[in-house]
């Protein structure tokens, strides 16, 4: 079950920027992250920039991935080691 959601979050994530939903895909952004952490948002935020042409100039999406990617990493194991979340 957690696959499926995970790949419905993923879908979400990539219709809502194709149609400029920017709140519903920040909020799945986050829920994925949290999830499955960021490094697969990674080659989506390459496609979405490809598919807009942004990369005639600078791909903010790719380079805002790469950097959510490095904040989730540094964030995610301080987050579960908290006392009152495993508890």
């Amino acid at each position: 079950m957690g696959i499926i959601i995970s790949i419905i979050l993923y879908f979400i994530i990539l219709f809502s920027v194709l149609q400029n939903h920017l709140y519903l895909s920040v909020i799945a952004v986050l829920l994925f992250s949290v999830k499955n952490g960021g490094v697969t948002l990674i080659p989506l935020a390459i496609l979405i920039d490809g598919y807009f042409g942004n990369f005639y100039n600078i791909p903010y999406l790719s380079l805002l991935s790469v950097w959510w990617f490095l904040v989730v990493e540094y964030i995610k194991p301080k987050i579960v080691n908290l006392k009152f979340v495993n508890s």
